[in-house]
């Protein structure tokens, strides 16, 4: 009996600082809600007044002065992502002195970074437990499908498109792209549709009967918005994620006669000028095939931009002006790592790859761990799945953009974090037989410390 009772008084005692700890962020968390809604939605632009108050840099200065400020909050030793993107940011002001324009740093690209890695340090230290997180990735994912919904849903009662293409002999093709208060050209939006299509696969679907056929629904109006973006990096994507949902399966067969007779369905409802563009991915003879050999010519050129500076890079968030001056070209570098080497060079290259790696590692420690120990109805084992399909298209997709000062880095690395604690958390859970106590006992213990002393008598 004693023996028990000192391990239930431990176990009582881990409950109760998970919910001190739960508690002390609370208001931080529903912060990181909003914050997530404004961001993705761009509230600011939509309503004016938000705007003139800068809401989400208010908002981001109340979480981070709640954090900052929590009890909670230890100073633990970092893991190892933390690191590497601490080392990242230091680097950068470090290197002032010796890239090629310090006042673009600290003017634009510093702030950029900023606001994107705070995701990961919100992530990380607000989404505490697993109702957090289902609560993170169904705003993350709702928000993201209305950013697609809201376009086509124009497109469908006005015709609108919002973008266009070159196609040649002075000819242009419209492609859509997000609403007029949205800021992501046809090729963002086609990324924000393939980063929604993992968990509806994995998180929404497999909830039930009606949640299957919903998932159906949408994913028809999904690849329709998809198309009429004509932009061939999404549809890569979408044959990416494909893929990796296919090496998960267990159903294989279904799985590939479903995915070729979709693609022969999709194919015979394109028109002349979509079928065109997508066939310009791996036939030269395509009209726009030009297009697509120019995105190559790219890859080259980035090169020869990196290879100005090296070593150092010409400074973070300077990649359009580095390849302006020395290559005349007015834009950002579309292959994610020659715009990591132009701007921060190999070092601040090597420190991001270490970062993902980091990242990698916690998505396949979290896989093995979830996969050996939970059910595959368990929320945790479907957001890995979905998470390990997204890392894997993002790493492809990195090929055909640009994203060192974007928000998924960061988000989905720290969620790395948070799913590899979670499942630590919940094995060990599992692993003491049901030992722990509820939530809600523990609270009234701690109101109550008559309560308490009654259990320990026990």
């Amino acid at each position: 009996m004693r023996r028990y009772s000192k391990v239930n008084s431990a176990s009582n005692s881990s409950v109760l600082d998970r919910f001190e700890d739960s508690k002390s962020t609370l208001i931080p968390y529903r912060l990181f809600l909003v914050y997530l809604i404004s961001f993705f939605l761009h509230l600011p632009s939509r309503l004016s007044f938000l705007g003139t108050i800068r809401f989400d840099f208010l908002l981001v200065l109340l979480i981070s002065f709640y954090i900052i400020g929590s009890k909670s909050i230890k100073p633990n030793k970092l893991d190892p992502a933390s690191k590497y993107l601490f080392f990242i940011f230091v680097y950068a002001i470090v290197t002032l002195p010796l890239v090629e324009w310090p006042g673009s740093v600290i003017r634009e690209g510093l702030i950029a970074f900023i606001k994107g890695a705070i995701f990961y340090f919100f992530t990380v230290n607000l989404v505490v437990n697993e109702r957090r997180l289902k609560a993170v990735v169904f705003v993350f994912v709702i928000c993201n499908l209305i950013r697609v919904v809201e376009p086509l849903f124009m497109h469908l009662t006005t015709g609108y498109l919002g973008s266009e293409t070159y196609l040649g002999m002075g000819e242009f093709a419209g492609r859509l792209s997000g609403a007029p208060s949205d800021v992501i050209n046809p090729n963002g939006l086609a990324f924000v549709i393939a980063t929604i299509f993992p968990f509806l696969h994995y998180v929404f679907s497999p909830l039930n009967s009606i949640s299957k056929s919903m998932y159906l629904a949408i994913s028809i109006a999904l690849i329709y918005t998809m198309v009429l973006t004509l932009s061939r990096s999404g549809a890569l994507a979408l044959l990416i994620i494909a893929f990796g949902v296919f090496l998960k399966s267990n159903r294989k067969g279904l799985l590939t006669i479903i995915g070729l007779a979709g693609i022969a369905i999709i194919y015979s409802n394109l028109d002349p000028i979509e079928k065109d563009r997508y066939l310009s991915i791996v036939s030269d003879d395509a009209r726009q095939s030009a297009t697509a050999e120019g995105r190559i010519d790219g890859w080259f050129r980035d090169f020869r931009v990196a290879m100005n500076r090296p070593i150092v890079g010409h400074g973070l968030g300077t990649s359009r002006e580095a390849s302006w001056n020395v290559a005349g070209e007015d834009k950002v570098s579309h292959i994610l790592w020659a715009e990591i080497w132009q701007e921060i060079g190999i070092i601040g290259l090597a420190l991001f790859l270490l970062y993902l790696r980091a990242m990698v590692r916690n998505f396949l420690s979290a896989g093995q761990l979830i996969k050996r120990k939970l059910p595959k109805d368990d929320f945790l084992y479907r957001a890995n799945e979905a998470m390990q399909v997204w890392l894997l298209m993002n790493l492809l997709f990195s090929l055909a953009s640009y994203g060192l000062k974007s928000y998924e880095w960061y988000f989905f690395g720290g969620l790395s974090v948070v799913l590899l604690k979670m499942a630590n958390k919940k094995v060990l859970s599992d692993e003491r037989g049901g030992v722990e106590v509820t939530s809600q006992l523990e609270i009234a213990s701690k109101k109550f410390p008559l309560l308490k002393r009654l259990k320990e008598y026990k």
